[in-house]
């Protein structure tokens, strides 16, 4: 009787419990306001995760981001009772990326204007269509993305890690390498398609090598601490420790750029501390002071012209990013200001016809011998530099490249030449090919007065460099 007068008050409190239930109101979705990273297209069984940083940030209704190439903005309408939410009235910049980027941003995009729903589960912010069916999953904005970053391997100074636009490349202990990364998470990163050129080096350094790129393929993860990035494996121990590049990135945003959003407004580094420029109506000048990857600038002063409202308008709101500047970000092509929080207030790219100062090409430092680094004399955005192992790279107007070269007391052989597949400007893409073109003909080579004059067979001077 005791046993069984237990069982019918289990069953009255489950009822009673069951019948509660059925009058509480489930809860409202939460907000999707936040920085998010986009980790995953679709709702595939294999996940497809996007080359680079795609983020989406959400505030109020202000929605922004970076959809892999451009920067896009616009509203967006939310119902957080319902996990609805719709993408409104998007505007883009105009940047120019590679075939690949290009063909993912507008997949993102379109992804975008067919969203209706949105759910936050387990810390990931979760995209619908009409259907229910999910479009894009985001996970958390990390603190820190790797995008636009330079790194030296701790353990070796030639081991070089670089990230730009979903591409990364790099010196292994004897090859360039490039290939495309992936996001997969907040701190959670996937290195594919890896290509190097096939030069032979000593033994132990081509077991180096062996063992560097094995590492990049088993990475899963990474964490930036004291300016140091780990990479890690799935298990959490760590495969690769990189310092930060601050040396090369205080080098190469010296030179000419111009605003990612208006080519007519400019900004020049020099190598002393001054900086000049065109603003949308006045010409600027000042000081700026870099210290690692900080920079401030500061006094600026500039010509008093007066524009149209528009215009002086748009001014007072670069020179206020400036002021406002307290950190930059450098990849292959872009540079980016930051303000305290880590956020990009002004992009800026290299006009195609200029580029960083080498330290070996400042003046009353005359070159002698192939072995160095060189300016095309006709544009110094073009650069080439030649290894005592028998290795050249350097920009084109438009990608990076590498290959291998065969000197004789009579000849100059370049051979085996790759180079990143980034796309851009039509009359810059027409020089590259040109520039290719000269360096497949070239057979012979002399450095007289710190010029080096690539030739071809018949002794013709094909490319002249300083």
């Amino acid at each position: 009787m005791k046993r069984t007068g237990l069982v019918l008050l289990a069953l009255i409190l489950v009822g009673g419990l069951v019948f509660a239930a059925g009058c509480i109101t489930a809860p409202a979705s939460q907000s999707p306001e936040g920085k998010w990273i986009l980790t995953d297209f679709g709702s595939n069984a294999t996940p497809d995760h996007p080359m680079g940083v795609i983020d989406l940030q959400i505030a109020g209704t202000n929605v922004s981001g970076n959809s892999g190439v451009n920067q896009y903005f616009g509203t967006a309408t939310i119902d957080a009772a319902n996990g609805k939410i719709s993408f409104v009235t998007l505007g883009t910049t105009r940047m120019a990326g590679s075939e690949e980027m290009m063909a993912q941003e507008q997949a993102y995009l379109a992804a975008l204007a067919n969203v209706t729903g949105y759910k936050v589960a387990d810390g990931n912010l979760i995209l619908t269509d009409s259907a229910g069916a999910v479009l894009l999953t985001f996970a958390a904005m990390p603190a820190v993305t790797l995008d636009k970053t330079s790194w030296i391997l701790a353990d070796d100074k030639n081991v070089t890690l670089e990230f730009a636009n979903g591409i990364f490349n790099g010196n292994a202990p004897v090859n360039f390498y490039s290939g495309a990364w992936y996001v997969t998470g907040t701190n959670g990163i996937q290195f594919g398609n890896v290509i190097s050129t096939l030069m032979a080096g000593p033994t132990d350094a081509m077991n180096a090598e062996s063992a560097y790129f094995k590492a990049l393929a088993n990475t899963t993860s990474y964490k930036i601490t004291n300016g140091n990035l780990v990479l890690m494996d799935a298990s959490g121990s760590t495969l690769l420790t990189f310092r930060e590049n601050i040396v090369e990135i205080g080098i190469t945003i010296t030179g000419s750029w111009t605003l990612s959003t208006d080519k007519n407004v400019t900004i020049d580094f020099d190598t002393f501390g001054e900086v000049s420029g065109k603003a949308p109506v006045n010409s600027y000048f000042g000081n700026v002071t870099i210290t690692g990857t900080t920079i401030s600038f500061g006094p600026i002063g500039s010509t008093k012209m007066a524009g149209p409202e528009v215009a002086m308008n748009a001014e007072s709101a670069y020179f206020a990013a400036l002021a406002n500047a307290t950190g930059y970000k450098y990849g292959s092509t872009t540079l980016d200001l930051l303000d305290a929080d880590g956020n990009t207030i002004l992009t800026f790219v290299r006009p195609v016809n200029a580029g960083p100062i080498s330290a070996k090409a400042l003046p009353g430092m005359e070159k002698h011998g192939l072995v160095n680094e060189w300016l095309l004399a006709d544009d110094n955005a073009v650069t080439l530099t030649f290894t005592s192992e028998g290795t050249f790279n350097g920009h084109a107007p438009v990608n990076s490249y590498s290959g291998s070269y065969t000197e004789t007391p009579d000849s100059l052989i370049l051979s085996d030449v790759i180079t990143t597949l980034m796309a851009g400007p039509e009359a810059a893409m027409n020089a590259e090919s040109a520039y290719y073109a000269a360096l497949g003909k070239v057979a012979d080579y002399r450095v007289v007065d710190g010029r080096l004059y690539l030739n071809d067979a018949a002794g013709n001077t094909l490319l002249t460099f300083v």
